[in-house]
């Protein structure tokens, strides 16, 4: 599905360069849509008060948080099965884009993506997890989104879980950064509502 093409630089050396189909880029912008969608509905213009949030630590088990980390990524890649209220329960802060994700769900592209395989997981410290601007408990995940019978459509993609409230979440950046994807593809300017 990805074929090689060649471009010439200004001293007319050429180099080859892979490019994607047309299909695969729409699947993949798709699934970046929905992704995206998920992570960035429409927001209020509110105001909110500022009060000092105490953090607490809990150990994590690094076995136990890549199942988990890997079924919140499947779960919400799974296109396939359009139940919202499970999407929304396994992302960041979810709850602020059940509109956006409504939209994205009823695509016709949607049920493209079945799913996701995760490559890696390496589990930050806080230090770390503070310069990707996420939650002192967090993980960078390579994952690949699967298409039908298991193939990748999308792979080797870095993103992010964090460990809120007990659970492994998908990370809103991951899903803001596909829905960028998808906004380019449409022609849209600016960042994705929420984003």
């Amino acid at each position: 599905m990805l074929g090689l093409h060649r471009t010439t630089t200004a001293n007319e050396t050429r180099h080859p360069e892979r490019r994607r189909t047309p299909r695969v880029l729409a699947v993949a912008v798709m699934a970046g849509l929905i992704l995206g969608a998920a992570a960035c509905g429409s927001g209020g213009g509110s105001a909110t008060a500022t009060t000092k949030a105490t953090t607490t630590t809990i150990a994590i088990d690094p076995a136990t948080a890549q199942a988990d980390i890997a079924t919140s990524y499947n779960t919400l890649f799974n296109l396939s099965n359009p139940s919202l209220a499970g999407k929304l329960a396994v992302i960041q802060n979810g709850q602020q884009i059940t509109a956006a994700l409504q939209q994205a769900l009823s695509s016709s592209e949607a049920s493209a993506s079945q799913g996701s395989k995760v490559d890696s997981i390496n589990i930050l410290t806080a230090a770390q997890c503070a310069k990707q601007s996420l939650p002192p408990q967090c993980a960078h995940v390579v994952y690949d989104i699967l298409g039908t019978g298991g193939t990748a459509i999308l792979p080797m993609n870095n993103g992010y879980a964090v460990f809120t409230g007990g659970q492994w979440l998908v990370a809103k950046v991951t899903i803001c950064t596909l829905l960028g994807l998808f906004y380019s593809a449409e022609g849209k300017t600016g960042s994705p509502p929420g984003c």
